[in-house]
């Protein structure tokens, strides 16, 4: 695939007019993302729970939440429940590793890749915690 196709590709999975996605195409930004997209999508990135305490969701240790290159959640390789509560912060991270990817750079370079859920565990007033680590991994 070359970048042209690519750039169709993308195009038309956003459902845009040819007129509404010439802003993004001339986009000198956008460029960049288009050189490295097809490197980026070479990668998965992954959210292992680290630790887990009290989850109402059931996740615990060594558990994997596993997104493409673009940030979405790949639900047939994840658990069967999956906590709204870890997702904004989740977020976060996924969106360093996704810059760093379009920006050709190794995505792993994320120095800070832990987060966790919003709840703050019972003995600060919560139920439980879980923390996870995001990595990038090429795909299987």
């Amino acid at each position: 695939m070359d970048k042209s196709q690519l750039i169709e590709i993308i195009k038309n999975r956003l459902g845009l007019q040819e007129q509404e996605f010439k802003v993004i195409r001339d986009n000198p930004r956008f460029q960049r993302m288009f050189e490295n997209a097809l490197t980026a999508s070479r990668y998965r990135l992954v959210a292992e729970v680290v630790e887990s305490k009290g989850c109402h969701s059931g996740h615990v240790v060594g558990q994997k939440l596993f997104f493409d290159s673009s940030g979405n959640l790949l639900t047939k390789e994840c658990p069967e429940r999956v906590c709204a509560f870890l997702m904004p912060n989740l977020t976060v991270l996924i969106n360093a590793f996704f810059e760093n990817l379009m920006n050709g750079r190794d995505p792993n370079e994320v120095i800070f890749n832990r987060t966790g859920c919003f709840d703050v565990g019972p003995t600060l007033g919560g139920w439980g915690h879980v923390v996870v680590e995001m990595r990038a991994e090429r795909k299987p």
